[in-house]
């Protein structure tokens, strides 16, 4: 029997040594109109309390200076912030472009104040969103879900129609009974304690459940990303939005059933040709030739061969000798007993004469210069650094171009020469003859004597150039 009432002291006692005891956390005042709460507010600010709130169901214009708010720091973080996102992105361009990996274009420095304005802004901008954001939740304390100044029931109208001023216990200046007195001589309607809560609030069973199975789902993207890069796979990424990844089509270079050989890639069908690339019925006008040679190959061939003839050549080169000097006259004699066209293939007329100086001007001035000198920007820029790698186009007033059939001249903007690279694929035969007719012109303005032409002839040699 003394051993169960033992027992039973032992239980009662416990409890009491744990018990926490509640602590004071300040005074809460309430008024019941703005001019109250403001007159409230300087009175508390001149008594040299420097921890307090006011609360209010809406913005009170004025109650910043009657509380002696000072002015905040954010400004301040957030140009820091704005200032240490430029200097990064500054030093992060400067790093690549010149110190890691120096790539040099055209000449133009590799480190450019101009060109690294963009990144700049965009850095200085995103890190000052940052600090203004996060400034603001650490200059306010926030985020904070919960304060024992919510228990009170008074408290629930400061976002109706009531108006609440909070002193705060942590002040030095903080006395239970004299700052009572002196929360009472504010004229507030009302005054009250709160204190700290004696027990700590135990989470809902089902919200713990539910802040588990979050955790595990959270774990399971970083999980399965660790697992992918861990492990080799033959099948492809799964593709939640697919747009046109996948479509019943055969792609190139792979293995198919479908066909005897197993190549999805199918050769050319010999004797056929794409429909509409059929060129062979008009010769003159698809390859500036009377008819084509028995072995067609020759006319780029012969292309390529003076364009390896001069490829190493430098800008002041002297005179091809050996058998570079051979692979060119080769090159050359293939070239020149061609039978190329002299009469243009299709109607001459100023339409015609206005698109080739347009196309002139937006493909060959930038290299060939505006009057076909040679001496186009391009060209300029080249000879200007030196490198020994450009070769200058010829004039076009010279006499071996001069004499070049029309055929010859349009055969160089199909196929190239030289430095200068094909053009076909890039204009169309109707504008490269275009090009060929507007070349003539140019060729012309330098042949005539200017005391014999008529107003109207220089008017229309004025309007070509």
């Amino acid at each position: 029997m003394s051993m169960n009432k033992e027992i039973m002291a032992t239980t009662i006692e416990h409890p009491a040594e744990n018990k926490v005891e509640p602590e004071l956390l300040g005074l809460l005042a309430e008024f019941n109109d703005p001019e109250s709460l403001m007159e409230a507010s300087r009175k508390v600010r001149d008594a040299g309390y420097n921890r307090w709130d006011t609360h209010t169901p809406f913005p009170v214009h004025g109650i910043d200076e009657a509380m002696g708010i000072k002015y905040t720091i954010l400004p301040w973080i957030v140009a820091a912030c704005g200032l240490t996102g430029g200097t990064i992105a500054i030093s992060m361009q400067y790093w690549m472009n010149a110190v890691d990996y120096p790539f040099l274009i055209s000449g133009k420095p590799l480190f450019s104040i101009p060109a690294c304005i963009p990144i700049m802004f965009e850095l200085s901008v995103l890190l000052a969103a940052f600090g203004a954001f996060f400034g603001m939740l650490g200059l306010n304390q926030l985020p904070k879900l919960y304060n024992p100044i919510f228990k009170s029931d008074a408290f629930r109208r400061a976002t109706n129609d009531r108006f609440f001023l909070s002193m705060d216990a942590s002040d030095p200046k903080f006395s239970e009974i004299d700052t009572g007195e002196f929360v009472k001589s504010l004229n507030p309607n009302h005054v009250e304690e709160f204190w700290s809560d004696v027990e700590s609030p135990k989470l809902p069973r089902n919200l713990k459940l539910g802040l588990s199975l979050f955790g595990v789902l959270m774990l399971m993207p970083i999980a399965l990303v660790a697992y992918k890069r861990s492990t080799v796979t033959d099948n492809p990424r799964i593709h939640i939005i697919p747009d046109m990844d996948f479509q019943p089509y055969l792609k190139a270079q792979n293995t198919t059933t479908i066909f005897g050989d197993g190549r999805e890639m199918r050769p050319h069908i010999p004797g056929t040709i794409p429909r509409g690339q059929y060129k062979d019925d008009n010769i003159p006008f698809y390859y500036g030739l009377k008819v084509l040679p028995e072995d067609q190959d020759v006319i780029t061939i012969a292309a390529q061969d003076e364009a390896k003839a001069d490829e190493k050549k430098p800008a002041e080169a002297k005179p091809a000798e050996g058998a570079n000097a051979d692979a060119q006259a080769a090159a050359e004699d293939k070239l020149a007993n061609l039978p190329w066209v002299t009469e243009f293939p299709m109607p001459v007329t100023d339409k015609m004469m206005a698109r080739g100086k347009e196309r002139y001007r937006i493909y060959c001035s930038v290299c060939h210069g505006l009057g076909g000198e040679g001496d186009g920007l391009v060209t300029l820029r080249a000879m200007d650094l030196q490198q020994g790698t450009w070769v200058r186009p010829a004039s076009y007033h010279t006499d071996n171009v001069r004499k070049q059939p029309v055929g010859r001249l349009f055969h160089t903007i199909t196929n190239g020469v030289r430095k200068m690279p094909a053009y076909g694929p890039q204009i169309p035969p109707e504008d490269r003859w275009a090009i060929v007719l507007y070349l003539k012109a140019l060729q012309k303005s330098h042949q005539v004597d200017a005391d014999t032409l008529t107003n109207d002839e220089k008017r229309k040699l004025r309007d070509t150039k």
